[in-house]
């Protein structure tokens, strides 16, 4: 099992001392950086714009790039 399935980079396959990461509801884990960032940074790169991640997983209008998380957060 990977740290996280949704970044080759070594702290997402590893792990560190201050990372968390969760699993998702189809059973793939994810660490807090991929979670909060990267997945909705590397979307809107794909739509050729240049901007931050989206608020909050549950705000208005819902960010569609993070997976629903099926456990809490876990330190590494």
């Amino acid at each position: 099992m990977a740290y996280c399935d949704f970044c080759s980079c070594k702290v997402c396959q590893h792990g560190d001392f201050i990372s968390e990461h969760a699993q998702t509801e189809d059973g793939r884990w994810i660490c807090d950086t991929c979670y909060t960032y990267d997945l909705c940074i590397i979307a809107f790169r794909a739509q050729g714009l240049c901007r931050g991640p989206c608020g909050d997983h549950e705000g208005d209008p819902p960010c569609t790039h993070r997976p629903k998380l099926a456990t809490e957060w876990i330190r590494s």
